[in-house]
């Protein structure tokens, strides 16, 4: 169990101490390099199928996978989260938890999938007319009937993924993730090269997708002895209480991050929810690159000993230098990038990526510091601080989008982003007493940090530097927080 006085893992998860056949250092660069690959998988998937899709059935794609995302982490309750404390407590235990985790994604899931079709207005033979349908237009009964078949498979990878991590199989959870994002795009590609593309048989792939990766965690979980389908009640119930202290943030994250998409396509369209998703499919990329760098950075920079609030203090500033330092890029090139790379249909997507990139930079010190204040035993007010971020976002979004388009939207988005990071560092500041120059400016030291981090990687992957890993600076709260850490609003 992570002590009060060390940052919590996301949405509260408290892992034990690894084993010694899973090195700290070793179990964080996988983690690192997994980072940087799921960008490039999720980039190149984005870019096949906005190619091969346009931007209509594109933006149709993005609003199935968005409800199907949105709905399992409303039906998970954070069973996630608490399923990676209870798994970390013993074999049986695991077990327990595991069969949990089936039988809610079956039973309830299933429920859901039911439910989700009656609300949208399901059987049909003409335009649904459900309250969904009125929420979420433009999809078809079967684009929709796609999106709700996924329900139980969203909920199985984010509970099964950090059951996983709760019985440290870091590796393991770091090559799903990736094995989700790359068996989509070789099933997309695959299609595409035998006859052509479309917007249903895409859909029916990413099915095939995640019932490869719900494969792939059942044989991790056999493999490791946790593998069971006997679930218990009571086991249940505590999961359950302390899930519903951890979903009430994660919901108001995820909706701060997709409510714009939704929004979009209500008031504009889903053409313009199609351009929109490569806005912020590329702004959410970039949190990957400067993630894994940061804490690269910060396994150097952090000292033996050091307490929670620097540490976190470290990982921030250097999370933030690096966020800037790609996103300035990113704001130069980014409209040329999307023209060439998407085509001129999507061409509109990199003028609002740069409105949007104030605010990727500046929401990225939130996944940091919010795991500390949950650490410190301060759920409710990050909550609320997401939860005021949640109003300016939809707020916002409802008198820009019809007067701006897409522009509005992400200018909207970098409002609320701003809003909830300026509120979630002034809390910080006030619960842990670190100043705000030292928590959000980078030193010459860290710096010096980053170089030294760099070098001793390439030595190692160029064969100059050999040996076992043998664990990071910083000890246990350092390989937690890299680890543990996550893009801000993604998926497991």
């Amino acid at each position: 169990m992570t002590s009060p006085a060390l940052p919590a893992t996301p949405a509260g998860i408290e892992v034990g101490r690894p084993s010694p056949a899973s090195p700290l250092l070793s179990d964080a660069l996988v983690t690192i390099v997994t980072r940087f690959g799921l960008a490039v998988l999720i980039f190149g998937t984005d870019i096949v199928l906005a190619r091969l899709l346009g931007p209509a059935a594109k933006g149709r794609f993005a609003l199935v996978l968005l409800y199907s995302q949105l709905a399992a982490v409303v039906v998970g309750w954070g069973m996630d989260s608490a399923l990676a404390v209870v798994a970390g407590r013993d074999t049986a235990t695991a077990k327990r938890g595991f069969a949990n985790a089936l039988v809610w994604s079956a039973v309830v899931g299933g429920f859901c999938v039911v439910l989700s079709c009656v609300l949208y207005g399901l059987p049909t033979d003409v335009r649904p007319r459900g309250p969904l349908a009125e929420l979420i237009p433009n999809l078809s009964a079967n684009q929709f009937i796609f999106s709700a078949l996924a329900l139980p498979g969203e909920l199985f990878f984010a509970v099964g993924l950090f059951a996983l991590l709760g019985r440290q199989r870091v590796v393991a959870y770091s090559v799903i993730r990736v094995l989700r994002r790359g068996v989509l795009l070789v099933l997309v590609v695959a299609a595409a090269l035998i006859a052509r593309l479309s917007l249903d048989v895409a859909l029916a792939l990413n099915l095939v997708a995640l019932g490869a990766t719900a494969l792939a965690i059942a044989w991790v979980a056999w493999r490791d002895g946790t593998f069971s389908v006997m679930p218990s009640g009571s086991l249940l119930a505590e999961e359950l209480r302390f899930g519903s202290r951890a979903v009430p943030g994660t919901i108001a994250e995820r909706l701060q991050f997709r409510a714009d998409s939704f929004l979009v396509n209500a008031l504009i369209g889903v053409t313009w929810t199609g351009v929109y998703s490569v806005t912020t499919g590329l702004a959410e990329t970039l949190w990957y690159v400067p993630n894994a760098l940061g804490t690269v950075m910060f396994s150097r920079a952090v000292q033996p000993g050091a307490d929670a609030a620097r540490v976190a203090a470290v990982l921030t500033r250097t999370t933030i230098a690096v966020a800037l330092a790609t996103a300035i890029p990113a704001a130069l090139l980014g409209p040329r990038l999307v023209r060439f790379v998407y085509g001129s249909q999507f061409s509109q997507a990199g003028v609002a990526l740069r409105l949007i990139l104030p605010g990727v930079v500046l929401y990225s010190v939130v996944a940091i510091l919010s795991r500390y204040l949950v650490g410190r035993g301060r759920p409710g007010t990050g909550t609320l601080v997401l939860a005021v971020g949640l109003g300016a976002n939809v707020v916002s979004n409802l008198v820009l989008i019809p007067m701006y388009g897409i522009e509005g939207a992400a200018a909207s988005s970098s409002i609320s982003y701003g809003l909830t990071s300026l509120l979630t560092v002034a809390v910080f500041h006030r619960v842990s007493g670190v100043g705000f120059i030292e928590t959000l400016v980078l030193r010459r030291s860290d710096v010096v940090a980053l170089i030294r981090a760099m070098r001793a990687i390439a030595a190692r992957l160029a064969g100059r530097r050999t040996g076992r890993l043998v664990g990071l600076r910083g000890g246990a709260p350092a390989a937690e927080l890299v680890i543990g850490e996550h893009e801000p609003g993604e998926e497991p």
